[in-house]
């Protein structure tokens, strides 16, 4: 029943410590693991303070790689996937283990509360990521896009090789519903870091469009 936290990282010095920290207090858990993909700061060094263990990417080659990374690092059988910048609010990850570790479900993704007015863009990539996994499995959730999740080994795996950049959540989802596995979205209180609208957020907005369609077309 080991549980190991996968955290992909890249140049999360200031939120890393508290979110391992709260990831460490998490009932159940066995292991945390960042992933730190080629940060140019000091990630690695201060993931390691806080506890955890800490595996090493030359260089920046995006979340899907980090993610491999950390699965092949580990032979939990289950495990729970983290953003680094959750910082304190990782302690919410509990809502979303037991219902996996119970066998009530194979991955729960978290829902984030909805905060009107907050961030930027018009939902244009949810929306599309929502709909293509609808037409691809017959089922609609919430939240596609959601990075935050328990789930068993085997759904993981059975995505791999996972989508690339903003297309992962995509692809995990169609694999693991494709493939039988039940999932189940929670409510949770977790709060992180949102993309605003200037151009920055834009871009950010322009390369999530273009990962999600990528990995939508691979399901066609």
């Amino acid at each position: 029943m080991s549980l190991c936290v996968l955290i992909p990282a890249y140049n999360e010095a200031d939120r890393i410590a508290e979110t391992v920290t709260a990831a460490r207090a998490l009932e159940g858990v066995s292991e945390v693991l960042v992933i730190d993909d080629g940060s140019r700061d000091s990630t690695a060094a201060v993931a390691e303070q806080a506890g955890a263990r800490v595996l090493r990417q030359p260089q920046n080659q995006g979340k899907a790689a980090a993610l491999t990374t950390g699965f092949h690092g580990t032979d939990a059988a289950f495990l729970l996937l983290l953003d680094a910048d959750l910082g304190a609010t990782a302690r919410e990850a509990t809502v979303l283990i037991s219902p996996v570790l119970s066998g009530e479900t194979d991955m729960t993704i978290a829902l984030f509360p909805v905060i009107p007015g907050r961030g930027g863009g018009m939902g244009l990539v949810v929306r599309l990521a929502r709909s293509g996994v609808a037409r691809a499995t017959g089922k609609t959730l919430q939240a596609p896009l959601s990075g935050q999740r328990c789930l068993r080994r085997e759904v993981l795996q059975s995505a791999l090789p996972l989508a690339s950049g903003f297309g992962i959540e995509t692809g995990l989802n169609i694999a693991a519903l494709r493939a039988g596995f039940r999932l189940l979205e929670v409510p949770t209180t977790m709060d992180h870091r949102v993309t605003q609208n200037d151009w920055r957020g834009k871009l950010h907005r322009a390369r999530q469009l273009r990962d999600v369609a990528k990995a939508l077309l691979k399901w066609r």
